[in-house]
Parts: C-alpha cells; sequence; structure tokens
C-alpha cells in the first residue's frame, strides 16, 4: 500500500491524463472532472490506470457518479481503499 502523498501525487496525475489537460495543469479540490472534459471512456481509463497504478480495486458500489464528480471526492475514495 502506499503512503498518502503517493496516493495523492499519483491520483491527480491520472486524473489529468484522463481528462487530456497539462501535468502542470491547476487542479483545485472542487474541480468537477466532467467539466475538464471527463467522459465514460475517459472515466473505465482512469479507474484502470489508478488500480493498476495503486494496485487496489473499486469496489463496485463506489464505481459512481458520486465518487468521480470532482478531484476531492475521487481521492477520497481512492485514499481509502489504496493506503
Amino acid at each position: 500500500m502506499a503512503d498518502q502523498d503517493t496516493v495523492t501525487t499519483r491520483t491527480e496525475v491520472a486524473i489529468r491524463r484522463a481528462c487530456g489537460i497539462s501535468e502542470t495543469a491547476d487542479l483545485p479540490p472542487d474541480a468537477r472532472l466532467w467539466e475538464m472534459g471527463m467522459d465514460s471512456l475517459r472515466l473505465v481509463e482512469l479507474v484502470t490506470a489508478l488500480e493498476d497504478e495503486l494496485d487496489f480495486f473499486f469496489p463496485n458500489e463506489y464505481l459512481t457518479g458520486d465518487t468521480f464528480a470532482t478531484v476531492e471526492s475521487t481521492l477520497e475514495v481512492v485514499r481509502r481503499f489504496a493506503t
């Protein structure tokens, strides 16, 4: 399992890649993923990347719009299962 800082950094990198935004772009906690370019295909890519990178699996009940609504909501769930 990874520490909190590693989980945060890797999750933010994965979000930027999935949304197709610059690795240096500002990523505020309340940023809405769907407004940053997320769509259903990119979401599958994000989930797969996070599970592979951080060696965990999202429980099915967390594969919802609420989990992936914002950067912070995504981080909260990832931190719960990847640390």
